[in-house]
């Protein structure tokens, strides 16, 4: 299922809607939007494990709000990864209990660049901006929208600024759609438990180890796959 980008008041001021037998648990937000998965950037300000690693759990803040991202067994070591002040980027699924909202993560990633908060900002105002012109009123306050505009690099006139979008296409390594689609299809031919690595992509798709890293970084930013171990990705289902 696609994830959707979110800001963390999204999903905390959204409404939960539990599993039933015509579809999975999932959230509505105050924008009206379906949310089967969340995909929320922010800064871990918290982390616990439990001493057996049995249960880990850490709290990420991305200015809007502050919410929990749990795992359990097997995947509690790739949270312990994550120290206080790392900025991450998290693909999870939306669950609830005792009234609290969270994500239990398919991925999640570090994020060593920090402009991407900003295309990641920019990306969620643009929505938003075109759900109000599309005639959508958010139920609760959402974050003011406001005039998007950067300072373009290189000489320019004091006081004048020049108005540009940017979107995660514009920092994102240029890999044609076709070889995408290509790769999507070797995962699921080589579709394991464990994942596949680097390696196998490049000798499945007959490329160079850089190209293959390019097509994981777009895969993996998109949200088609995610990883299940250091070096080793799947598809998501």
């Amino acid at each position: 299922m696609f994830a959707c980008k979110l800001k963390v008041e999204d999903l905390l001021d959204g409404e939960y809607v539990p599993p039933s037998e015509e579809e999975p648990a999932h959230l509505i937000t105050p924008w009206g939007q379906k949310v089967f998965r969340g995909r929320v950037m922010g800064t871990v300000v918290e982390k616990w494990i439990r001493d057996d690693q049995s249960y880990g759990i850490i709290y990420l803040d991305d200015g809007s709000g502050v919410i929990s991202v749990r795992n359990w067994r097997e995947g509690v070591p790739k949270l312990a990864e994550f120290e206080v002040g790392a900025l991450v980027d998290v693909i999870g699924r939306i669950r609830q209990y005792s009234g609290e909202i969270y994500l239990v993560p398919d991925l999640i990633v570090r994020v060593e660049d920090p402009n991407w908060e900003l295309v990641r900002e920019l990306e969620i105002l643009i929505a938003r901006r075109e759900a109000l012109r599309g005639g959508v009123k958010p139920k609760k306050k959402a974050l003011e929208m406001r005039e998007i505009k950067i300072e373009a690099p290189g000489p320019r006139e004091e006081g004048v600024e020049e108005e540009i979008e940017v979107g995660v296409e514009d920092l994102l390594p240029e890999v044609p759609e076709e070889m995408k689609k290509k790769a999507l299809l070797v995962f699921e031919k080589l579709d394991r438990e464990e994942g596949i690595g680097q390696e196998e992509l490049e000798m499945e798709l007959k490329v160079s180890g850089s190209e293959a890293e390019d097509i994981l970084t777009v895969l993996l930013a998109e949200g088609e796959i995610f990883e299940v171990m250091t070096g080793r990705y799947r598809k998501v289902k």
